[in-house]
């Protein structure tokens, strides 16, 4: 577990990652319902790529992208700045020695 941690403290130095932590503490949160993935396509439109048990699946459809796009501006709002973010994956590591 703590080769996990390290790795993520050095994901975290270079200049396109953005890690943000969401804690324990907040419970129920958007993220727990599955993995996703959005992304702009080079002439400017938006996908959403998710997770599920049985499948992946892709979607273009507005009404899926926006709904995934508030679920990830909801996590935002929970999850901890940068800097937090890494000193609790630091503690966190410390408890793995």
């Amino acid at each position: 577990m703590i080769e996990q941690f390290e790795h993520l403290l050095r994901i975290t130095e270079l200049p396109h990652v953005n890690l943000h932590v969401v804690p324990a503490d907040v419970g129920m949160h958007a993220g727990l319902a599955g993995a996703f993935i959005l992304a702009r396509t080079p002439d400017g439109g938006e996908v959403a790529h998710l997770d599920t048990p049985l499948r992946a699946h892709v979607t273009d459809r507005p009404d899926d992208v926006d709904s995934l796009q508030r679920r990830w501006e909801n996590l935002r709002g929970e999850a901890l700045p940068r800097r937090a973010s890494r000193d609790l994956i630091k503690e966190l590591a410390k408890s793995w020695i």
